[in-house]
């Protein structure tokens, strides 16, 4: 675990996960959960993970409205909250994404309403793959049993 705690640095994170480019790929990958995190290191490890990724792309973008410390701190704990299953490739692939511009224009501005929407975005296309994988899987077994 400690190890892959050192990839929630987000540059480290881009290349250890530079092969989960889909919610496929993070939901196969070994990299784990922020409630594993919050349990294992605590609420403030896991909530610091995730305003890492924020930090980050609030400094990459070249916009004139930033996000605040604190505006921050509020959005990582409420995704936290509300995403606790995600994996830190789940996170990376998003804030991947947002740095790409899959989620749209930023319009001179980050918070944490926008930035929210692309986890509800991707929460439901990683929910709709993790549908169909099981899908797919039951149709293996099924096969297999009617031989």
């Amino acid at each position: 675990m400690t190890e892959q705690l050192a990839i929630i640095n987000p540059a480290k994170a881009m290349m250890a996960f530079r092969k989960c480019n889909t919610p496929a790929l993070c939901i196969e990958s070994k990299a784990p959960a922020l409630a594993v995190i919050r349990k294992e290191k605590g609420d403030t490890k896991a909530r610091q993970a995730v305003e890492l990724w924020i930090s980050d792309l609030n400094d990459f973008l070249n916009i004139s409205r930033k996000m605040s410390p604190q505006q921050i701190q509020q959005t990582a704990t409420l995704i936290i909250q509300e995403f606790f299953y995600f994996n830190l490739a789940d996170v990376n692939l998003i804030f991947t994404r947002a740095k790409k511009g899959q989620y749209g224009n930023f319009y001179e501005s980050l918070d944490g309403p926008k930035i929210f929407s692309w986890f509800d975005q991707y929460d439901r296309e990683r929910a709709e793959t993790a549908y169909y994988a099981n899908l797919k899987q039951h149709d293996i077994v099924k096969a297999t049993e009617m031989r």
